[in-house]
């Protein structure tokens, strides 16, 4: 990150109040002090005054007061404002990039930008912005001189999905780079809000032919994409090769955690069905292993997900081993960015009870340890979720 750095003003469109200030105020008011003159403007869509994000961002931008606008969500924690005017100082001083993102997909498949998305840390670091395919609409900053030239999108068909896509797709017609840079944030969405994505995916193929393939944060749009729901072979059993992939990990990590249950899912989705199957009181530990995720304080980041508070904390495998080993009486512990070398030095520690171990490939695994491990995994088994050859294992 650069020493240099850019006033800011932040832009959220919010249609949820509580979760606004619950998120994102409380993390700009925990930070505040870090800058010297911090504009915030909240355009207010509760009524549905604004048929798309871009509309609402668009209006805002024109009440801001300086020059680099930061876009993000309702339901974001920021960890340091200051990263934030470090990272507009780049925008500024490199003036060939049009868009930057907090993460972003590289043309490999690779997500750059080390955020926390619900209980797991993504993205791969860097300090420096990083070229990429597309960025993600969590958090995106672009300066007023670009924006006044180029509005985001108002059209139907990016209402609310791949908008930061499509503005990506546009500025790079005009010689403009996309990247991502660190800005250290937990997106603590509440829901899996998927309606009219694949419809703003087709959207995008037929908007930027001559740019595909394209890599976004969620899928490959090509020449050849269209809404999965119209059905086809590999639209109803595609999910079986994934499944084969998947239990192989499962087995490798089984292997490493001798006795664990196992399933087969996304943390990330599945987090609420561990708080709905009793789960609580929960720590979240993410496994930090190179240690550049910082939330900037001592104590853990407290996250209120549906009526349930959690928890969560990050740091490397000492740090992890501890948790699991001061976890108060009745308490559960959630450890997530595993890898089965991870798995193998865990399971030494593990000297109460069958934990249980997920996994996801774009994840890695997850291990739940504690007296919740019953109730969550009669909750999360399914026949998607066990893995081939063990349907017998929760006995």
């Amino acid at each position: 990150m650069p020493t240099e750095r850019c006033p800011i003003s932040i832009i959220c469109v919010f249609n949820d109040a509580p979760v606004r200030e619950q998120c994102l105020d409380r993390s700009i008011e925990r930070h505040r002090a870090e800058v010297d003159d911090l504009d915030y403007v909240l355009v207010d869509n509760r009524d549905g005054t604004f048929a798309s994000a871009g509309a609402g961002f668009n209006v805002g931008a024109a009440q801001a007061r300086h020059d680099y606008l930061v876009f993000v969500h309702q339901d974001v924690v920021l960890h340091s404002l200051s990263a934030l005017e470090r990272a507009a100082a780049f925008l500024q001083a490199d003036q060939s990039i049009g868009l930057l993102g907090a993460i972003g997909m590289e043309p490999g498949g690779q997500l750059v930008g080390r955020v926390r998305d619900r209980v797991v840390l993504i993205g791969r670091r860097t300090d420096r912005p990083a070229d990429v395919d597309a960025i993600d609409e969590v958090l995106f900053i672009v300066s007023r001189r670009i924006l006044d030239r180029e509005p985001l999108s108002e059209a139907p068909g990016f209402a609310w999905h791949a908008y930061a896509v499509e503005y990506g797709l546009r500025l790079r017609q005009d010689g403009l780079r996309v990247c991502a840079v660190d800005v250290p944030l937990t997106h603590n969405s509440l829901a899996i809000n998927t309606e009219r994505l694949d419809a703003a995916h087709v959207a995008l193929a037929r908007t930027y032919p001559g740019a595909l393939p394209v890599r976004t944060p969620t899928r490959i749009v090509t020449r050849w994409t269209r809404d999965p729901r119209r059905g086809g072979l590999i639209g109803r059993h595609g999910w079986r090769w994934r499944w084969l992939r998947e239990s192989v990990a499962a087995h490798i990590g089984r292997y490493a955690v001798k006795g664990a249950r196992c399933v087969l899912g996304d943390i990330r989705w599945d987090i609420d069905e561990l708080l709905a199957a009793g789960a609580s009181p929960l720590l979240i530990v993410n496994l930090d292993r190179d240690g550049t995720f910082v939330d900037h304080r001592a104590d853990p980041l407290v996250l209120n997900r549906l009526g349930h508070e959690l928890d969560v904390t990050s740091g490397g495998l000492d740090h992890v081993l501890e948790s699991i080993r001061t976890a108060p009486a009745g308490s559960s512990v959630l450890v997530s960015g595993l890898q089965a070398r991870d798995l193998r030095a865990i399971a030494p520690h593990l000297t109460e009870g069958r934990p249980l171990l997920g996994f996801r490939k774009e994840i890695g695994y997850w291990l739940l340890v504690g007296p919740s491990v019953d109730r969550v995994s009669a909750r999360l088994r399914s026949k998607r979720s066990t893995p081939l050859g063990m349907r017998g294992q929760s006995a």
